[in-house]
């Protein structure tokens, strides 16, 4: 089954279900773009989602330090009672303790109240394990979970016929 249909069935299969899924792959194959259709199903359905980079969320998490009048546990809350909450760029952030403790908290307060989330990353199973822990990708896995492999060109490349690397 290839991305496109397994997209079409988490959308299908959402109601009821704490699947997750991790897109991962190299820039430009479609991650960010398969997860905002998504998204945006889920939305016609009425459901709430939030696609959300990890620089986003420390710098949100960071905020709340300054009298911005949300708090660290408004935040989490915020997000984790969305329907569906994806972080995208995985991997890109700076492998902080402080980083690693709030996608935990995050991941962990989504999968106890049977939320699911996805993550969109450029690393591989090994990688991500390493980077999240081992904790984090159990939770990941709940359900029916997917981990889908963009494993082709990038699309950009394509396009300008310009290699990226």
């Amino acid at each position: 089954m290839n991305a496109l249909s397994k997209a079409r069935q988490y959308v299908e299969e959402f109601d009821g279900n704490i699947a997750s899924f991790i897109f991962s792959g190299k820039p430009g194959t479609g991650k960010n773009h398969l997860a905002a259709a998504i998204c945006n199903e889920l939305l016609l359905r009425g459901k709430s989602v939030l696609i959300i980079t990890v620089a986003d969320i420390m710098s949100a998490m960071k905020d709340t330090f300054r009298n911005s009048g949300t708090s660290e546990e408004q935040l989490l809350n915020d997000l984790s009672n969305v329907d569906l909450l994806v972080i995208d760029e995985i991997g890109v952030q700076t492998e902080s303790k402080y980083e690693k403790v709030i996608i935990n908290q995050i991941v962990d307060r989504r999968s106890s109240s049977k939320r699911p989330t996805g993550m969109l990353t450029n690393s591989n199973m090994e990688e991500m394990t390493k980077l999240l822990g081992e904790r984090v990708m159990d939770r990941m896995r709940l359900g029916n979970s997917l981990w889908v492999i963009f494993n082709w060109d990038s699309y950009r490349s394509r396009v300008t016929g310009r290699k990226e690397y």
